[in-house]
C-alpha cells in the first residue's frame, strides 16, 4: 500500500497527543535506506519513512527509545534543534535502552549541519516569566505542575544527554529503576520546572555526571541525590529557584537516604523561598544545599549559595567538606548538624532574615538531643565571616555537646551582636585558633592509673591547650567512653571486677584540627586514683575564672560568677547580690558520685551547699553545714526539701562528704555516716555533675580541699 509523505507527517503530528509506545525491541523500518552505523536522527515532526536513518527519514521524539536501541553502544541520536520545539502534552518519553560501560549512547541536540544546538522541549506547566526584581515571590500553589520529559526505567544506563532546553515541564529527567549507571547530562538548560533531575524513593544512580546546566525557576528540589547513589559529580551548574513559592519549598541540591561520595564543583544555588503557607510566624524553610543523616563523603568546591529563606548550606550528613565556598544573604549562611563538617577558606557574608521565625546567623550547629548525646563537630578554617548587622549572630550552638573549631577566619561583626551564643542546652564549646597552626596539642594527664574493680572509674584528661577528646583505639577501647560534654575531658570505665588491667588510646583535637594520641593503662587496685581535687591554693580570684570550674547558667540563672571566690587559699562566698550561684567541677560522668570538702570555718547561718547531681542552681542534691547543724537537702524547681539533719556542729578540719547512689543520699563526717541513706524524690536522677552552690549570706573561708568522683 502506498503511503504519501503528507499522510506520514500527519500521522506523526497526531502522535504528539498519544502516550509513547514501548518500543524497547526495535523493529526495522520498511523501505529505510542504509544508515550510517550507530547514528539516528530525530525531528519535531517525523519525515520520510520515519526510520531515523537520515534527516529525510527522521524519526519522532516518541521513537527515541527505539533510536537508542538501533544505534547501540557508542552510538549517537541527533535531535534536530532548528526545526521548531518539541511539544509535550501530558505525555513523556519512556526509555529502557542504553549503551555499555565505557560506550554510552549520546542523545544530543544539533542543527541541520550537526553543530550542537539546544533542542527546546515545551511542556504543560503554567506559564511564568522571571520577575525583574530578584526578591519578587511567585505563588505556584495552584499551578499546573507539568509533565515528565524523559522517564528512565530499568535498562536505561550508559546514556549521555546533551544540548536540551526544557521549558514548562515537571521533571526534565525522572529515574525509576532500582539502580541506574553512568547517566550524564551536560550542556542543558531549564526554565520554569518543578524539578530538573529526580528519582524515586529508594532508587539510586551511580557514576552520574551533571555538568554545564542552568535552571531558572523551580519549585521543588532542582537536583536530588537519594537512595544509595554514589560517585556523583555536579559541575558548573547554576540553579535559581527565582522564589517560586507554595509547593512545600524548593532546594537547590538535596542529598538524602544513604547517598554518598558526591562531589560538587562551581555549583550555585539561589533564591529558594518558602513562606510556610504565607505564615509570617511559621518556620520558613528552603535551602541552597542540603544533606540528611545517612549521607556521607560530600565535597563541595567553589560553590555558592545566596538569597535562600533558610540555610545556604544545611548539612546533617557525615564527613561534609566545603572548600572555598560562599554563602551570602541567607537567613543562616551555614547550618550544620553532622558529626564531622569542614569549611576550608569559605566565605559567610551578610545573612538576611526575610520572614518566619528564627534569627539570622552566620554559622549554626545543632547538638545532641540530650545531655549524654554528642553533637556536631565543625571546623571553620580560614576564610571570611563578614557582617555589620546588630541582629546577626556569628556562631550559634543549640542543643548539647557540639564543638566549633574556629581556626583563623577573618571575622567582622557588629560590636553589639553576639560573636558566640549557646541556646537550649549545654556542653557546647567554641575553640579559637590559627589557620596556620600545625603544632599538635601536648597531653599532660597521667598515663598510669589505678581503679578499684568494684567501683566506677573516671579519669580527667588534660592538655596544654583547649581541646576536645575522643577514643582513638586500644585493646580495651570497648570498655571505655568519653563524656559527651565537649567542655569536659572525662574518660569513663564502668566497674569491672576480675580485670587486672586495661589499655585505651585517647585523642585530643585542637581548634585547628591538630591531633595527639595518648595510651593509658588502668590497673586494678584497692585505692583508686582520685578523679578531681582542688586545694584552692592559688591567687585570690573568682572561682569562675578557673578553667576547671564552670559557672552554670542553665535553669535557675540566679547569682553572679563573682559570688563564689578564692580568698586566702580557701573558698569563700562573697558579694552575695543574689542567692543560688552554682558552679560545677569537672564532670565524672556517673550519676552515682560523691563530693567532699574540708571545713575551713563554720558559718553562723546557711551559706553554701556541696552539691551532687547538679543540673543548675534550682535542681540538685546538697549537703550544708553551719553552726549547730548539718543538713541534707533536695532542691527541685527552686523548692527545698530537707531529707535529714543532725544537730552536731562540725569543727574546722572535718571532712564533710555527700554521696548519691541510686535513689539514696548519704552524708558522712570524717568517714562516718551522720545522715541517711535518705530516699530522694528523684531530682535530676541521671545527672552526673557535682559542685558547689551559694545559699545565702556571704562568708569567708568556707571550705578547703575540695574533691569529687564516681562511686
Amino acid at each position: 500500500m502506498f503511503i504519501s509523505r503528507r499522510r506520514l507527517v500527519l500521522a506523526g503530528l497526531a502522535s504528539l497527543t498519544r502516550p509513547a509506545v514501548d518500543t524497547s525491541l526495535a523493529q526495522p523500518f520498511p523501505g529505510s535506506s542504509p544508515a550510517v552505523a550507530n547514528v539516528r536522527y530525530v525531528m519535531p515532526s517525523p519525515s520520510g519513512n520515519g526510520s531515523g536513518d537520515s534527516w529525510e527519514n527522521a524519526a519522532s521524539i516518541w521513537q527515541l527509545n527505539t533510536m537508542i536501541a538501533l544505534t547501540g553502544a557508542g552510538g549517537t541520536v541527533y535531535v534536530r534543534a532548528d526545526a521548531g520545539p518539541y511539544v509535550f502534552k501530558a505525555i513523556r518519553v519512556t526509555i529502557n535502552r542504553g549503551g555499555d560501560a565505557g560506550n554510552p549512547v549520546t542523545i544530543i541536540g544539533v542543527d541541520h549541519a550537526l553543530a550542537p544546538m539546544k533542542a527546546i522541549i515545551i511542556g504543560t506547566r503554567t506559564a511564568w516569566t522571571l520577575p525583574a526584581d530578584p526578591e519578587a515571590v511567585t505563588n505556584v500553589r495552584n499551578w499546573s505542575v507539568g509533565n515528565d520529559t524523559f522517564l528512565l526505567k530499568a535498562g536505561a544506563d550508559h546514556l549521555m544527554f546533551k544540548f536540551f532546553d526544557f521549558q514548562r515541564v515537571g521533571h526534565a529527567f525522572h529515574l525509576t529503576a532500582p539502580t541506574h549507571r553512568n547517566i550524564t547530562v551536560t550542556d542543558c538548560a531549564a526554565y520554569n520546572v518543578k524539578r530538573f533531575f529526580e528519582h524515586d524513593p529508594r532508587t539510586s544512580h551511580v557514576d552520574t555526571v551533571i555538568r554545564n546546566v542552568t535552571v531558572i525557576g523551580f519549585s521543588k528540589t532542582a537536583i536530588r541525590i537519594r537512595g544509595d547513589s554514589h560517585n556523583v559529580l555536579l559541575e558548573d551548574i547554576t540553579l535559581n529557584s527565582a522564589r517560586q513559592d507554595g509547593e512545600n519549598f524548593s532546594t537547590g541540591v538535596e542529598c538524602n537516604e544513604t547517598a554518598h561520595d558526591i562531589t560538587m564543583r562551581r555549583v550555585t544555588a539561589m533564591n529558594c523561598h518558602d513562606t510556610h503557607g504565607q505564615d509570617p510566624h511559621g518556620f520558613w524553610n528552603a535551602d541552597g544545599f542540603a544533606s540528611e543523616r545517612g549521607n556521607n563523603n560530600i565535597v563541595r568546591e567553589e560553590c555558592a549559595s545566596s538569597g535562600n529563606t533558610d540555610a545556604g548550606y544545611d548539612d546533617k550528613g557525615t564527613n561534609v567538606t566545603n572548600i572555598r565556598c560562599t554563602a551570602t544573604g541567607n537567613k543562616v549562611n551555614y547550618k550544620f548538624w553532622g558529626p564531622s563538617t569542614k569549611n576550608i577558606e569559605c566565605r559567610a557574608i551578610d545573612p538576611h532574615l526575610r520572614g518566619g521565625v528564627g534569627p539570622q546567623m552566620q554559622y549554626f550547629v545543632y547538638g545532641g538531643y540530650a545531655p549524654n548525646v554528642g553533637g556536631a563537630d565543625v571546623l571553620v578554617k580560614g576564610g571570611v565571616i563578614s557582617d555589620d548587622d546588630v541582629n546577626t549572630n556569628v556562631f550559634v550552638a543549640e542543643g548539647y555537646n557540639s564543638v566549633f573549631r574556629i581556626a583563623g577566619p577573618s571575622i567582622t561583626h557588629n560590636p553589639e551582636s553576639n560573636l558566640q551564643l549557646e541556646l537550649k542546652g549545654w556542653g557546647n564549646v567554641f575553640l579559637y585558633g590559627s589557620a596556620v597552626e600545625s603544632t599538635a596539642p601536648v597531653i599532660t594527664s597521667a598515663v598510669s592509673l589505678t581503679a578499684a574493680a568494684d567501683r566506677n572509674f573516671a579519669h580527667l584528661l588534660r592538655a596544654d591547650k583547649q581541646v576536645t577528646w575522643a577514643i582513638a583505639g586500644g585493646p580495651d577501647a570497648a570498655a571505655f567512653r568519653v563524656l559527651a560534654d565537649r567542655r569536659a575531658g572525662t574518660l569513663m570505665m564502668s566497674a569491672a571486677p576480675g580485670t587486672p588491667s586495661r589499655e585505651i588510646i585517647v585523642r585530643a583535637t585542637d581548634a585547628a584540627g591538630n591531633q595527639a594520641d595518648q595510651s593509658i593503662t588502668v590497673t586494678d587496685g584497692t585505692t583508686p586514683t582520685v578523679f578531681f581535687s582542688d586545694t584552692f591554693d592559688r591567687a585570690d580570684q573568682d572561682l569562675g575564672a578557673v578553667a576547671d570550674w564552670t559557672f552554670i547558667r542553665e535553669g535557675g540563672r540566679d547569682g553572679l560568677p563573682g559570688d563564689v571566690a578564692i580568698r586566702g587559699g580557701k573558698l569563700a562566698i562573697s558579694n552575695m547580690a543574689y542567692r543560688g550561684a552554682a558552679f560545677a567541677s569537672p564532670d565524672c560522668g556517673f550519676a552515682d558520685h560523691y563530693v567532699q570538702a574540708t571545713v575551713a570555718s563554720v558559718p553562723n547561718t546557711y551559706n553554701g551547699l556541696l552539691a551532687c547531681r547538679l543540673a543548675d542552681a534550682s535542681n540538685l542534691i546538697g549537703a550544708e553545714f553551719r553552726s549547730g547543724r548539718v543538713s541534707l537537702y533536695e532542691r527541685a524547681g527552686g523548692t527545698f526539701q530537707e531529707l535529714g539533719f543532725v544537730t552536731e556542729a562540725p569543727v574546722t578540719g572535718d571532712v564533710i562528704r555527700l554521696e548519691v547512689k541510686g535513689p539514696f543520699a548519704t552524708v558522712k563526717r570524717n568517714g562516718a555516716v551522720i545522715i541517711g541513706p535518705a530516699t530522694m524524690a528523684g531530682t535530676n536522677a541521671a545527672g552526673t555533675r557535682a559542685g558547689i552552690v551559694s545559699r545565702g549570706l556571704a562568708v569567708d573561708a568556707w571550705i578547703d580541699d575540695y574533691e569529687s568522683g564516681p562511686l
